[in-house]
């Protein structure tokens, strides 16, 4: 369905003044006309395809890549790694070995300083 069809199928202003003349007891009287836009059939207004290149974009480059492995997602952040186009085979696996010794370092950081912080209370 169009915008067209959309608002043909909505009562003219004369119906609805017969439908108040009837009583509180039928329909509602206020109707809202609405603009229908499928999804997808209307570019938004920052996509006008002028970007030939998608490494230009700060998202689509690899320090914004890595920044977000190594101070957002850790080791769930891999997936993103692998997808990226502009790391060959080795720079992946090298990267992906990296975040996972970083995120259980930092993972063993946090436990031995909660560990730490909790020993005055246990009294040793």
């Amino acid at each position: 369905m169009n915008t067209a069809d959309a608002n043909r199928d909505l009562p003219s202003s004369q119906e609805e003044d017969e439908r108040t003349e009837r009583g509180p007891n039928h329909a509602p009287s206020t109707f809202y006309r609405s603009v229908v836009i499928q999804p997808g059939t209307v570019a938004p207004r920052y996509w006008n395809g002028t970007c030939a290149d998608d490494a230009t974009q700060w998202s689509n480059r690899p320090v914004a890549t890595l920044a977000v492995l190594f101070f957002v997602t850790g080791a769930f952040g891999i997936p993103l790694l692998w997808r990226h186009p502009n790391f060959s085979s080795w720079q992946r696996v090298f990267w992906s070995v990296a975040v996972l010794i970083y995120t259980v370092a930092l993972f063993a950081g946090v436990g031995m300083l909660v560990l730490h912080t909790l020993d005055p209370a246990r009294g040793s």
